[in-house]
């Protein structure tokens, strides 16, 4: 029975995340590309951890990775928008650059490098959008980057464990991604009301009337 619902709240987690990503991604895509896209692979790969494929250890591999990567690569294509707006093209390009490699250089990496590299990505694309929506004064923005950040920055899939159990292995791991899956689709709804707002701001500034 606590099986169960263990499940059924993981899968209403991830629906919830996947909904929330999805539509975000939909709002997005005509002014700011770079991060619908990076909720579209984030709301795809969280859709995907609804089906049950327990039955195929190679489909559940799959689907571990793809989940992996959607929550890796959200956060900085968030970044890169915000970046992007600020005319700082620069920094944008290297932080696209490197989200782009990790995937591909990850078969190559340790546990622990692969670790410590996504919290490096994480810490890179969190900083970038505070930095940017500090200057802007976009309170929702940092809130958002910040709520997508979260998973790789406090409970990574590879590596040592950053969180102590405080009742059972099972039942921390479970709580904890439900709490941060939540976070996650919290920062969908703010990082867009944010890019909205942030350009609707430079929008107004460049009009002459």
């Amino acid at each position: 029975m606590a099986g169960c619902l263990t499940e059924l709240i993981t899968a209403c987690s991830n629906l919830t995340l996947s909904v929330s990503a999805l539509y975000t991604a939909y709002q997005l895509f005509k002014d700011h590309r770079a991060p619908a896209v990076g909720f579209f692979l984030l709301g795809l790969s969280s859709g995907l951890c609804t089906l049950p494929l327990s039955f195929s250890p190679y489909l559940t591999s799959v689907q571990g990775d793809l989940e992996w990567a959607g929550e890796v690569l959200a956060p900085p294509l968030v970044s890169f928008g915000f970046l992007w707006l600020s005319e700082d093209r620069t920094t944008a390009n290297i932080l696209l650059i490197g989200s782009a490699l990790l995937p591909v250089l990850c078969d190559w990496l340790s546990a622990d490098e692969l670790m410590l590299m996504s919290r490096c990505l994480a810490l890179s694309a969190i900083s970038c959008s505070l930095t940017v929506c500090l200057f802007a004064g976009n309170a929702v923005g940092a809130l958002g980057s910040v709520a997508l950040s979260l998973p790789q920055m406090v409970a990574p899939r590879v590596g040592v464990k950053t969180l102590a159990p405080l009742v059972s292995p099972g039942a921390t791991v479970g709580l904890l991604k439900w709490l941060l899956k939540g976070s996650m689709a919290v920062g969908c709804w703010a990082s867009e009301k944010a890019l909205s707002k942030y350009l609707l701001e430079l929008k107004e500034l460049d009009s002459p009337f």
